[in-house]
């Protein structure tokens, strides 16, 4: 989808109508627009992308109530707090209440370690003291809004921990796998769900060698100078970045240029 498209959809108050869907079918959400602005490298100072963090700032402090059906499995009030400061912090929007929120997530997390391994026991047992409500489902550890709000947040030790449990469980509305196995098709639409899941995890790694195995199997299914995924198709989020892909050259550029930015994170 490009700019121009997104632009014509936003609404007023620079929402896009629902919020909050992570899935891959064809109707727009606020959500989408931002993953969108995300992968075409725009950033919190373009119009569109300012108007829409404005709505998201709005929205985490109940100024707009989005018109999404809220889940009745878990403490939605919290889910929604996680799910806007998450994306705040994704295009670094500094706010209190944003800061205030990831301290609640960071003790929760820290708390949850014992002996240098994280533990999900414990991660109930300091989920339910800091938001009661029991009889609801935990909001997982290692979903996709907890690993980016809480970048650059945890100390070393549970950094570390943190990185080693989100390895083995994969991130939620991501690559909900084992990220220590990569994909056994290298051509497929998995290698770029897998490659952001480690992009995202990559900032919580202790060292390069965490993740050498990834640079390496990239290098291995790499084509002369080049990586070709002829069976990949566009999904108006991820790709494409350039206009279209019906020129080929097009569709390798987006490809080795989206790899080349997951490898230098590495």
């Amino acid at each position: 989808m490009k700019i121009e498209d997104l632009a014509l959809r936003q609404n007023l108050d620079g929402g896009f109508g629902r919020f909050h869907s992570m899935s891959s079918d064809s109707s727009i959400t606020t959500e989408k627009a931002l993953r969108r602005f995300l992968f075409l490298g725009l950033n919190k100072d373009f119009q569109i992308v300012e108007k829409c963090l404005q709505y998201v700032k709005k929205c985490l402090y109940k100024e707009i109530i989005v018109p999404d059906r809220r889940e009745k499995v878990i403490n939605w009030d919290v889910f929604e707090e996680l799910m806007f400061s998450a994306w705040l912090n994704m295009f670094q929007v500094e706010d209190e209440k944003v800061a205030s929120i990831q301290q609640v997530w960071k003790n929760v997390i820290e708390n949850s370690i014992i002996n240098n391994e994280f533990s999900f026991m414990e991660y109930k047992k300091q989920y339910r003291f800091m938001h009661g409500i029991k009889g609801l489902r935990e909001i997982g550890p290692s979903s996709f809004y907890m690993v980016c709000l809480l970048k650059n947040k945890l100390t070393p030790s549970a950094k570390q921990a943190y990185f080693q449990y989100v390895m083995e469980h994969g991130i939620y509305y991501i690559y909900n796998k084992n990220l220590n196995e990569v994909p056994t098709v290298f051509d497929s639409k998995n290698t770029i769900y897998y490659l952001i899941a480690i992009k995202l995890i990559s900032v919580y790694a202790n060292s390069e060698m965490d993740l050498n195995f990834v640079k390496t199997w990239l290098i291995n299914n790499k084509s002369d100078d080049y990586w070709d995924m002829s069976n990949l198709k566009p999904d108006g989020i991820v790709f494409p970045t350039s206009d279209n892909w019906r020129i080929y050259e097009n569709k390798l550029v987006d490809i080795n240029n989206f790899i080349n930015e997951v490898l230098s994170e590495l």
